[in-house]
């Protein structure tokens, strides 16, 4: 584990903006998951930016989506693939084929995962997870006490996940149940990205850095491989052990 405090949220989102460009970089032809929500989009401004200015090459890159809230759409604004196609797929000139996602409004979501996991492991595997932390300490939806032994999966969501998630929607939704990657893939994946920012994610990060591993606390289940790097802003990370 590497933990990479930063001054503010602008520098910790250029870090790691600068993370994912050298891992393309040097392998141009990455499996990456990226995250939605709010805490990666400055992140991605920062790599459009660099895309833009031929810094670096995603056009042999292949991306799958991290989660989808089931039900949804990738026309309801706010869905986990909306949020991407916004701020970061539409701006990379990419096609059709290089973007992998959850459909949120199949019938049968079990045949929905194995179509992802085929995806995944068609391109050898994650080569960079980048992953935002929930409140309650998920990782996508992974919530608490997940089976961490799984793929793709469809899971019954937390209620603090389930409440915080409504801030993303203009229009009325029901949030029950999520599709996401499941541990077994982020284990699996060559590098992993946590990110965080604020105080209000600092008592989570403390328990997640410095606790015991436990299924209750997803995150901590991973935090302590080598091949995890941690960015925070100094408000998330201001009650960590100096």
């Amino acid at each position: 584990m590497k933990i990479n405090v930063c001054e503010n949220y602008e520098l910790m989102s250029k870090d790691v903006a600068k993370y994912v460009v050298d891992v393309v970089n040097k392998k141009p032809e990455s499996l990456l998951c990226l995250a939605g929500g709010d805490t990666p989009l400055k992140a991605y401004e920062y790599l459009v930016k660099a895309y833009n200015n031929n810094e670096v090459d995603f056009s042999k890159c292949k991306f799958v989506g991290l989660d989808e809230w089931v039900g949804l759409s990738k026309e309801t604004k706010g869905s986990c693939v909306e949020v991407l196609n916004k701020h970061l797929y539409s701006k990379l000139n990419l096609t059709e084929e290089q973007v992998c996602f959850f459909d949120g409004t199949v019938t049968n979501l079990q045949e929905e995962c194995k179509r992802v996991d085929k995806f995944i492991f068609d391109n050898k595997g994650i080569d960079l997870v980048l992953l935002g932390v929930g409140m309650n300490g998920h990782l996508g939806f992974n919530e608490p006490n997940i089976d961490p032994d799984l793929y793709c999966t469809v899971v019954d969501l937390d209620e603090v996940t389930r409440s915080v998630g409504l801030k993303y929607f203009n229009e009325e939704v029901e949030l029950k149940k999520g599709i996401t990657i499941g541990m077994k893939h982020i284990f699996n994946s060559n590098k992993k990205v946590i990110i965080a920012n604020g105080e209000k994610k600092a008592d989570i990060i403390k328990k997640i850095v410095e606790d015991k591993k436990t299924r209750q606390i997803p995150a901590s289940l991973i935090a302590h491989e080598e091949s995890v790097s941690i960015f925070l802003d100094s408000k998330a990370a201001n009650k960590l052990k100096k």
